[in-house]
């Protein structure tokens, strides 16, 4: 049964569904910005299993819960109870968000977007004149390919071990998008892992998504995932002189996204990101 929390007095309820979730640093971001600019929400972590998709989105319309967060398994599933998708959500037929428009729910992905957003921030210049390797053809990936297509990238390389997937990635990312393989991915600028190789407490931490005999001291480097800050990933392009991005700058700008979504507002990102690493650095 699916249950969020009663609201205390005027107060405006928000949350995070999915499964597991317990992980998840959606609370901290959200309470931080709600802190930051006086606002009188509070944002919940609900577990919801994939079966209960109806039943959740129900909720959110009998609650008035006034922002959505989604994460696995729920991405596509609550999709058919919702009353319309952005075409970003309609490109990737996922979601990571819900927002009212009127008396509508209407589905988001903010995920691409927000890697866009914090790399442009990191590097303070345009990605027009940059050529891409995205490891992975997963839903992060997907979602990055889009966006890079979208902010019309130099050239967008997909590596995956299904060709398949990849040809699908590819679609979303324009007339400048190719599958690839690792030897592509020395003559590109930026290289994206979007796989879950090097994340913390699994058997795959001290795995890397791409040799590194294929990294090079002239590319940026950037692992989305964000636990552990530097995964082996990083480390070892680190060591070769590369320029490197943890996955906390797309994890936060994605957040901000939903945020101003809601709100409407724009809060300021430095101290959230201070609030953000050092839970994760522990």
């Amino acid at each position: 049964m699916v249950e969020f929390p009663e609201a205390s007095g005027d107060q405006i309820i928000a949350a995070v569904v999915g499964k597991p979730i317990a992980h998840s640093l959606s609370p901290l971001i959200h309470n931080t910005a709600f802190k930051q600019e006086n606002l009188n929400w509070v944002y919940h972590a609900i577990e919801v299993m994939e079966e209960e998709a109806t039943e959740c989105i129900a909720a959110v319309r009998e609650k008035n819960i006034r922002g959505l967060s989604v994460t696995m398994p729920l991405k596509e599933a609550v999709i058919p109870y919702l009353d319309g998708l952005t075409e970003t959500a309609k490109e990737l037929n996922a979601i990571n968000c819900v927002f009212w428009d009127g008396d509508n729910l209407i589905g988001d992905n903010t995920d691409g977007d927000g890697f866009v957003n914090a790399l442009k921030s990191q590097l303070n210049k345009s990605l027009n004149d940059k050529t891409f390797a995205i490891i992975g053809a997963g839903g992060a990936a997907r979602s990055v390919v889009y966006s890079l297509g979208k902010n019309s990238a130099k050239q967008i390389i997909v590596v995956n071990r299904s060709k398949q997937k990849a040809e699908a990635a590819v679609q979303l990312g324009g007339s400048n998008a190719r599958v690839g393989s690792y030897e592509d991915v020395a003559a590109c600028d930026i290289v994206v892992n979007s796989t879950p190789l090097g994340m913390a407490r699994t058997p795959t931490e001290a795995l890397l998504p791409v040799p590194v005999e294929f990294l090079s001291a002239n590319q940026t480097v950037i692992d989305l995932v964000y636990n552990p800050i530097e995964t082996e990933f990083l480390r070892q392009a680190k060591s070769l002189g590369a320029t490197t991005f943890s996955g906390l700058g797309m994890l936060i700008h994605q957040a901000l996204l939903q945020f101003r979504l809601w709100t409407g507002l724009k809060t300021p990102i430095e101290g959230i990101e201070n609030v953000v690493f050092n839970a994760v650095s522990g």
